[in-house]
C-alpha cells in the first residue's frame, strides 16, 4: 500500500515542489496517526506507535512513519558514526535518503551529496560514469543501492576507486541473489525488468560472490560484511533495523 500511494504521489507532484512540502507532509500523517512511544528512529530520533511495513510483499522493511528512513538507512547510521569518526573528512553519497542527507549535513561539515535522475534530495548531479571531481578527492563514498540502476557498472566503480583517497572507504549495498550476479541487456521494458531484476529500473542483480570479485579487479580491498550484527536485538527491535543488512566495504 505504501508503494502504491508513493508511487501515484510522485507522479501527481512535481520533484521541486516534493522536496519542499515532504517534510511538512510526513509531519501532518506522523501527529495525526503515528505519534507513540513504542519504537525510535535513530535518525530523526522521533518515537512512533509503530513502523511502516513498505510492502504487503516486504514487511520486513520498515518505514519511518516521521522521516521516512528505512532499515537500511537506520542500519547505516549506527555503522558511520560508530567507525568514522573524523567530521573533517571529506564524504560523498549517491542518491541519499532525504533523513540520511539532513543528518550527514549537519555532523559533518565536508559532506556532500549527489543524484543523477533528480530522484532525491541532494547538492550535485554528477554522472557517477563521468564524475567531474578530482582524483583523490574523498575519503568515504556512499553507493547504496545504486549501481543496479547503472550499465556500465565496470565503469561507475573505476570512477569511484579514482576519486577515493588512498586508504580511503567505499560503501556499496545492491539487492542480492544466490548464485551469480544476472543482467541482459536486452530486457529493456518495465515490466520485464521488474519480473527480471525486482524492480522496472534495475538492469541486473548481483550475486554476491560476483560483486565482490568485481570490485577485486578494480584494486580495491574488499570486506563483505553484515551491518546489523553490530547492532543488538533490542537496539534492531527498537529501531526497525532488519537482521541483514549487508555492505560491500571497499578499501583503496
Amino acid at each position: 500500500m505504501y508503494k502504491l500511494l508513493k508511487e501515484i504521489y510522485r507522479k501527481l507532484i512535481p520533484n521541486k515542489f516534493h522536496y519542499i512540502i515532504e517534510p511538512y507532509l510526513r509531519a501532518i500523517i506522523y501527529y495525526l496517526i503515528y505519534r507513540g512511544d513504542t519504537i525510535q528512529c535513530n535518525i530523526c530520533l522521533s518515537k512512533s506507535k509503530k513502523f511502516i511495513p513498505i510492502s504487503f510483499i516486504n514487511s520486513k522493511d520498515k518505514i519511518c512513519p516521521k522521516c521516512g528512513s528505512l532499515s537500511r538507512s537506520r542500519a547505516l547510521s549506527f555503522y558511520i558514526f560508530k567507525y568514522f569518526q573524523n567530521i573533517n573528512h571529506n564524504i560523498l553519497e549517491f542518491s541519499p535518503h532525504r533523513s540520511l542527507h539532513d543528518l550527514f549535513k549537519s555532523k559533518f561539515p565536508n559532506y556532500i551529496s549527489s543524484d543523477y535522475e533528480n530522484q532525491f534530495y541532494a547538492q550535485k548531479k554528477y554522472d557517477i560514469t563521468n564524475i567531474d571531481v578530482s582524483d583523490n578527492s574523498y575519503h568515504l563514498i556512499i553507493c547504496f543501492h545504486v549501481l543496479e540502476h547503472i550499465l556500465d557498472d565496470g565503469k561507475a566503480i573505476k570512477e569511484l576507486n579514482r576519486i577515493l583517497k588512498k586508504n580511503g572507504a567505499l560503501i556499496i549495498q545492491v539487492p542480492l541473489k544466490t548464485g551469480k550476479t544476472y543482467e541482459d541487456f536486452k530486457i529493456t521494458t518495465k515490466a520485464d525488468r521488474l519480473k527480471a531484476f525486482g524492480q522496472e529500473d534495475h538492469v541486473r542483480i548481483y550475486g554476491k560472490k560476483s560483486l565482490e570479485e568485481k570490485l577485486k579487479a578494480f584494486q580495491f580491498n574488499v570486506e563483505i560484511i553484515n551491518i546489523s550484527k553490530g547492532i543488538s536485538e533490542v537496539e534492531k527491535k527498537l529501531y526497525g533495523i532488519s537482521d541483514k543488512e549487508i555492505i560491500f566495504q571497499c578499501i583503496k
